[in-house]
């Protein structure tokens, strides 16, 4: 006899099954359920390249060409594996993007003379990646295979500020980040309390559930419900801040008073960057620096790499031969000369940015050639400056972490270590992408670093008395030779034309870095592009 089904009140639900088995075994059980029926899973990639058997024939010589991130990565899995590898770099420098700016050092634009480095001893600019994400395994796996020191990045600072200048009134509007996002947070709920009739069980929810939202509300957004009328009003507590601080016993300090919607829509406060808002996925905490300067990883893969790392060597054509190889040609700089090479090998890997290829012979099909010239340059500048006293943190109080701005230079960075530092501190004042960063980088060198100034006094009158000028210095990436662009931003028409096309190889030539990938602009989606070629690198 088949089972009646059971009444419609008692069926079992997940909600229900884990508050029995919460009140009759305890939390921990209750999890490991939750956890055996997928709902909380608990396996994390390592980040470690895939597990592969050896080189088919370790004799060939596979050459990669572009000593970024990419390129690094998969010349030294393969020289691990056993295979024959050459890595070739037309600058006098590895690490492409990844270049960290010490005393001394030159920043080199096409059409400018070379900026050398003025800051203090001892400190840096990490004029290429500034951040590693929590969820970047690869980048985090060769960190901890080559014992690299990590140490917060703090990317959300609730203290940090955003500013919006008006330019009708020539004025300036500074506000703390936590009082756009509290008193966003209850300005949005007061209105979605006022829209009613709301939260009924024709709303989908069931009374108990539309019990457990108004709960949810009071609690995260500091609405406060009427019993009796059923009104709802958001009343800041002070997480919006504090206009008078608190103190002792007779200073119970007074809350900032609450930015009403009207402000925060009408000035656009929301809006601090919509590139790089602290709650993407890739820039959520925790986020992570190298400590001495990001391009620790660079030099770590660089000493393992050895003399098959040739530095001033620039490829300048590649032809597909009959056997299945490839010829190369390339020219090298060798003290003050230059001389022509021809070479031949098994594969060849460009790992270069698609606006650095423009000038290079390629033997490959029109529609690959077609879709490599279809890849629009992008723009991306930084511009920082020592500041001898560290205003930030001795006047309010904010330490670490990123300021927004509507302003073109977007974003202004405060360092994350050497707090208090009574010598000072570097700032980057200016962090610029898209039509600001291509509007900076259209200035040179010094105009854009004066410009980044008095742009960013608006946000910090402070710096102009602050500021070491001698120790300005900027980079735009679009102007940076065999680079010239930060990043490929891939369109969805650009993706579907092109992406599969050229991520994938073409006969015994690949492309790699992490516009391959579908982390564009992040360390990470360079070395996974690298990881995805290892297993045709090393086939017959």
């Amino acid at each position: 006899m088949r089972p009646s089904s059971p009444p419609a009140d008692l069926e079992p639900t997940l909600a229900g099954l884990l508050a029995g088995v919460t009140s009759h075994l305890g939390e921990a059980q209750a999890l490991e359920l939750l956890r055996h029926l997928g709902g909380h899973p608990t396996d994390v990639d390592s980040g470690a390249p895939p597990d592969l058997p050896a080189p088919a024939d370790p004799e060939r010589t596979v050459v990669v060409v572009g000593a970024g991130i990419a390129g690094l990565v998969l010349a030294h899995e393969l020289a691990e594996r056993g295979q024959r590898v050459e890595l070739w770099e037309a600058a006098d420098r590895p690490g492409g993007r990844n270049l960290t700016v010490r005393p001394g050092d030159a920043i080199e634009e096409v059409g400018h003379a070379p900026q050398i480095c003025a800051l203090p001893e001892g400190a840096y600019f990490n004029a290429g990646p500034g951040r590693i994400s929590h969820h970047h395994r690869a980048v985090l796996h060769y960190c901890r295979r080559f014992r690299l020191t990590l140490r917060p990045y703090l990317t959300l600072n609730r203290g940090a500020l955003l500013h919006r200048w008006l330019p009708e009134v020539d004025r300036d509007v500074v506000v703390r980040n936590r009082q756009v996002q509290f008193d966003g947070q209850g300005r949005l709920a007061e209105l979605v309390a006022k829209a009613g009739p709301w939260l009924e069980p024709e709303a989908g929810l069931t009374p108990e559930l539309a019990e457990a939202c108004r709960d949810w509300l009071r609690e995260t957004c500091e609405l406060q419900i009427d019993p009796g009328s059923g009104r709802a009003r958001y009343r800041g507590s002070g997480r919006q801040g504090y206009a008078v601080p608190r103190g002792g016993p007779d200073e119970p300090g007074e809350p900032q008073a609450s930015l009403s919607l009207e402000q925060i829509l009408g000035l656009r406060l929301w809006l601090d960057d919509p590139r790089r808002s602290p709650d993407v996925i890739d820039e959520q905490l925790s986020m992570f620096e190298l400590e001495g300067g990001n391009d620790g990883l660079v030099e770590a893969l660089v000493s393992r790499l050895g003399d098959r790392l040739r530095l001033g060597r620039r490829l300048t054509a590649v032809r597909r031969l009959p056997d299945g190889g490839v010829a190369l040609e390339a020219e090298e700089r060798q003290g003050g000369s230059v001389r022509s090479l021809c070479c031949e090998a098994a594969r060849v890997v460009l790992a270069l940015q698609p606006q650095a290829m423009g000038g290079l012979e390629l033997d490959l099909p029109d529609p690959i050639l077609e879709g490599l010239a279809d890849l629009p340059a992008r723009f991306a500048v930084k511009v920082g400056g020592w500041m001898r006293r560290r205003f930030w943190e001795e006047d309010l109080a904010i330490y670490g972490g990123i300021s927004f701005t509507n302003l073109p230079i977007q974003q202004i960075w405060y360092p994350n270590n050497g707090f208090h530092d009574p010598h000072g501190g570097l700032l980057v004042m200016a962090y610029a992408a898209l039509a600001h960063g291509e509007a900076l980088g259209a200035l040179s060198p010094p105009l854009r670093c004066r410009a980044a100034v008095e742009l960013a006094c608006h946000v910090h009158p402070e710096i102009r008395e602050a500021l070491d000028p001698a120790s300005l210095l900027t980079i735009a990436w679009q102007h940076v030779p065999h680079i010239r662009s930060p990043w490929v931003a891939w369109t969805p028409e650009r993706y579907q034309r092109w992406f599969r096309r050229l991520s994938a190889p073409c006969g015994p030539i690949a492309f790699a870095g992490d516009w391959c990938s579908h982390l564009p602009a992040w360390q990470e989606g360079a070395i996974r592009s690298a990881y995805a070629l290892l297993p045709w690198a090393l086939s017959a």
